[in-house]
């Protein structure tokens, strides 16, 4: 797709840089979870308690479990809005060009094309904002009030 229809190629990245947000979004839930372990503190014991494990450890299923589910969605979405708007681009250069022996095969009008991807794009859209639920929801879990282990 890239040989006859080189303009497309930058619109193909969209997909590609919704999936690595995906990766930043638990990559900062992760830095969250690390920054609030503590360590054992001399002659007071462990200041870790069991509760404040689960909630990180749920912190960190919801959004890796969403963010694997936006992801999936994210590429099934991206390969067939790539595959549609490259087609529709050349099926449009073919019509113009019918008739004309000596054109070229490089498409340089899309036509309408760009309905097309306008349409991919806010798929690409809702389907990140799964990860981003998750994202939120992991914030919520990690943000809420510390218990310190009983005696």
């Amino acid at each position: 797709m890239g040989v006859n229809h080189p303009g497309g190629i930058i619109k193909n990245l969209v997909a590609i840089i919704m999936a690595g947000v995906l990766g930043i979004y638990g990559l900062i839930v992760a830095i969250i979870i690390a920054g609030s372990v503590t360590s054992p503190k001399d002659g007071v014991g462990n200041t870790y308690s069991e509760y404040t494990g689960w909630a990180h450890l749920a912190a960190g299923l919801c959004c890796g479990l969403c963010c694997l589910a936006a992801g999936g969605a994210t590429g099934v979405a991206g390969e067939y809005g790539i595959k549609a708007t490259g087609l529709r681009a050349e099926l449009n250069h073919a019509k113009k060009n019918r008739g004309f022996g000596g054109a070229s095969n490089e498409v340089t009008d899309e036509g309408d094309a760009g309905k097309l991807y306008i349409g991919s794009v806010t798929i690409l859209s809702f389907s990140g904002a799964i990860g981003l639920y998750g994202f939120i929801l992991a914030l919520i879990i990690t943000s809420s009030n510390y218990y310190p282990c009983g005696n």
